[in-house]
């Protein structure tokens, strides 16, 4: 029987506060991210784009931001299907394509940082 908390995994390379986290904040850290609505064509300032309304808890900083809507395609995509799971990972950059920045990307976590994160969750 594993001691771990089952969470979904994405590897895009291949509290209720109201209070905001951007992901260059949270680049490095290990959160687990649980999607609860994927949002189609929000119009924004730079255009329409398509979002996740994600709650993140953030392991490394020990805190929870709820109510997040995230823009960032790579990580819309990867959570748009997993709707309710909980979804481990560290923040990243990926690769840029030349002309773009490079994207927000959610990496693996090791067992090391699934246990931290086992321990938050459980502690919640």
């Amino acid at each position: 029987m594993s001691i771990f908390t089952e969470f979904s995994t994405i590897d895009s390379t291949g509290a209720g506060d109201g209070e905001r986290i951007a992901l260059r904040d949270l680049e490095g850290s290990v959160v687990v991210m649980v999607p609860e609505e994927y949002v189609a064509a929000v119009e924004t300032i730079n255009g329409t784009s398509d979002a996740v309304r994600v709650t993140i808890h953030n392991i490394s900083g020990q805190k929870t931001y709820a109510d997040q809507l995230l823009f960032a395609r790579v990580i819309v995509n990867g959570l748009k299907g997993r709707i309710g799971e909980k979804v481990l990972g560290v923040v990243g950059k990926g690769a840029s394509k030349p002309g773009k920045s490079a994207p927000w990307v959610i990496n693996s976590a090791t067992e090391a940082q699934a246990q931290a994160a086992s321990e938050y969750m459980a502690a919640l």
